[in-house]
């Protein structure tokens, strides 16, 4: 089965909580109805090497990304490229510079340049993602 947006959700939820989890109190964190549905979640996840076992009945999610994400940070609970934090700073480097020191054309022309590799593999890191999401394994 595909890791879906919801399983992203509840690897980030139970990163948040910092600390082992059984399957009845990850059902109640997550809101299920069943016990069963829990333990489904928990072992996708775990499959996808997102979590492992504590103990025989208990899970905690792991703190390294697998490497299919590691090109990836959490960022407020959400999963963004690294490459987009870095495609903002350097935009908003060069929006200020170019506001302040009002530089040459020429100079702008290479300014950009600079930061347009950022954006085009932050849209690629973007797209990889979602085809992470819908992979079966």
């Amino acid at each position: 089965m595909p890791l879906s947006s919801k399983d992203l959700e509840a690897y980030l939820k139970l990163r948040r909580l910092n600390g082992p989890i059984t399957i009845r109190g990850f059902q109640r964190l997550m809101g299920y109805s069943s016990p069963g549905k829990a333990e489904r979640v928990l072992k996708r996840l775990e499959r996808f090497g997102l979590v492992e076992r504590a103990r025989s009945s208990e899970y905690v999610a792991k703190k390294d990304l697998p490497p299919e994400l590691a090109s990836y940070v959490i960022i407020k609970g959400i999963i963004v490229p690294r490459t987009l934090v870095y495609a903002v700073y350097a935009t908003t480097a060069v929006m200020i510079y170019t506001l302040l020191a009002e530089p040459p054309a020429p100079l702008m022309v290479f300014l950009t340049a600079l930061v347009i590799p950022y954006w085009l593999e932050s849209l690629y890191s973007l797209t990889l993602l979602k085809r992470i999401r819908k992979q079966e394994h």
